[in-house]
């Protein structure tokens, strides 16, 4: 290897290595902002151009929005919502999934009017199979019907969902079961609902209360 090709890969190196250094900085002075609830301090990061830059937009937002909702600050959280539900990210992956999380948030918080703002972009997604839990999901949560449960274990026996999709179907059947005051029922799909979720979603908590109660 002679010492130009060593210079340049030392510089890329470096580069790479500075670059993570500001990368890692910038979202650890944005993670103080919201263990502290600093909204504003959140705000100015997020909106800086090297965060914007380094991190992109949606994560960026994505802060801002965890930001406001923490620190109480509901009119500076509904235009951000209504912001991120109207934009369109690089990552379509990043949507949708920000769309669903916030979206079942909102369910389990029977918060209808957020509810229906994501429902309305859900729908926009053009994608049936996604549209389709979703909708069922909202009918079970905010409706309080009992009377999906067929509809469901069709869904699960036909193979289109898994990982968190196919985790909030068990939630849901287990919550019609709960509404029917069928416990044993209840308790197999909460059981089998803990399986699919990653340990951070938005369904375990309620899981491992109900799984508790159910087992007691």
């Amino acid at each position: 290897m002679n010492k130009i090709t060593f210079t340049i890969i030392l510089l890329v190196f470096a580069g790479y290595v500075i670059f993570q250094g500001i990368k890692r900085f910038q979202l650890g002075s944005m993670n103080t902002a919201l263990q502290k609830k600093d909204s504003d301090m959140l705000e100015r990061l997020a909106d800086m151009g090297i965060s914007r830059k380094l991190l992109g937009n949606y994560v960026c937002d994505l802060y801002k929005l965890r930001g406001y909702y923490v620190a109480k600050e509901t009119e500076k959280f509904e235009k951000t919502l209504l912001h991120m539900i109207n934009t369109q990210y690089k990552g379509s992956a990043d949507k949708k999934s920000f769309l669903e999380n916030y979206f079942h948030t909102f369910l389990l918080k029977e918060n209808r009017k957020y509810a229906d703002w994501l429902l309305e972009a859900i729908r926009k997604t053009d994608d049936e199979t996604f549209i389709h839990y979703n909708e069922l999901s909202y009918g079970v949560m905010l409706d309080k019907r009992s009377d999906l449960i067929d509809v469901m274990e069709e869904d699960i026996n036909s193979k289109k969902y898994y990982g968190f999709a196919l985790g909030a179907i068990l939630v849901m059947i287990a919550k019609q079961y709960s509404y029917l005051q069928g416990r044993e029922n209840e308790l197999v799909y909460y059981q089998s609902a803990k399986a699919c979720f990653d340990p951070r979603a938005v369904y375990m908590p309620l899981v491992e209360k109900k799984l508790k109660e159910l087992e007691a």
